[in-house]
């Protein structure tokens, strides 16, 4: 007899769609916060690269950089529309951070981080327009040095194009500390808000549990007033009798002392 060979096992699918499907749900619980947010920080730290490149200044001082800075500016204005998306949406959850399931320290994280973000475009926008500055002055003086210009004139014109060109840049090397010094500034104040926020949180915490205990001292309070109400017009039913007892008991010890 022919011995059969065992057969393949049959394979099956469901691995892959199960992988799939995890990936799918796992996407799903992902906060839309957090994926707009890694695109905008994405983009202005691409823009700042591209702003702080080492060919992008030599291209400035040859005077030809309009193409490439205009480029770069419109990604930084793409990302700032963005910026302005988020902070609205911000601005929402924090009139009821309740309703989108947050709590105040997460929506003051998320105000800090789009202040730094705001902070962050307007300080390229005025490394933008240092640049644009520079490449005016740099073609200038190309063309003063230009042999149609030469001259005293020419000549003139191409160090004060260069002194100016030189004063440019070391305001911007000036603002670019300045602006360092500031975004440390920056977060140290949050930081300090984000203290403040939480210490007003605990006191709002502490202020009800009080409330909570003046309430149940007040509802005992009530509680012990109604007793001695009662106990009071008990009492007073049985006044005469009391009364008429110690009367009688009085005469009696009367009755001995003097007998």
């Amino acid at each position: 007899k022919k011995i059969r060979a065992p057969s393949e096992p049959r394979r099956t699918t469901c691995a892959p769609q199960s992988k799939d499907r995890a990936r799918t749900v796992a996407m799903s619980h992902v906060d839309p916060y957090f994926v707009v947010e890694d695109e905008i920080r994405d983009s202005l730290d691409a823009v700042e690269k591209s702003l702080y490149d080492d060919k992008l200044e030599g291209v400035v001082r040859s005077g030809a950089t309009g193409g490439e800075l205009r480029r770069i500016q419109a990604n930084l204005e793409q990302a700032e529309m963005q910026l302005s998306e988020l902070c609205k949406a911000v601005d929402a959850s924090a009139a009821d951070p309740a309703k989108f399931s947050l709590s105040l320290a997460q929506v003051n994280d998320r105000k800090k981080q789009t202040d730094e973000f705001r902070f962050q475009a307007s300080r390229l926008h005025d490394r933008i327009s240092d640049l644009f500055e520079a490449a005016r002055l740099s073609k200038r003086a190309k063309e003063a040095a230009s042999p149609a210009g030469k001259g005293v004139v020419s000549s003139y014109m191409s160090a004060e194009a260069d002194d100016q060109l030189d004063s440019q840049q070391m305001l911007m090397r000036r603002q670019d500390e300045d602006l360092d010094d500031l975004t440390v500034a920056a977060r140290r104040v949050g930081q300090m808000g984000l203290q403040i926020g939480d210490e007003i949180e605990l006191q709002t915490q502490v202020m009800g549990e009080v409330e909570e205990e003046m309430d149940t001292t007040r509802s005992r309070l009530k509680t012990a007033q109604k007793m001695m109400n009662k106990l009071g017009k008990k009492m007073g039913k049985w006044q005469s009798v009391v009364m008429g007892g110690l009367v009688v008991l009085l005469i009696i010890l009367m009755a001995v002392a003097f007998g």
